[in-house]
């Protein structure tokens, strides 16, 4: 069963759990040594997270 966009609805897991790691990790890494937060970095983290995210995504969907 595959929705407008041609994802299954059981990828949708694996990419929402991915933005919520991904988010986690990178908001917990974006805390300095005195909880401080610094939001470039999160930026930056959150960017390779997106970036990873979509490179995968589109490798696994050549693959079809």
């Amino acid at each position: 069963c595959q929705n407008s966009c041609g994802i299954r609805s059981d990828n949708w897991l694996w990419i929402l759990g991915g933005l919520i790691i991904g988010t986690y990790i990178s908001y917990s890494d974006s805390l300095d040594e005195n909880g401080k937060f610094v939001l470039s970095f999160f930026v930056f983290m959150e960017s390779l997270v997106l970036i990873i995210m979509a490179v995968l995504f589109w490798l696994y969907s050549r693959r079809k």
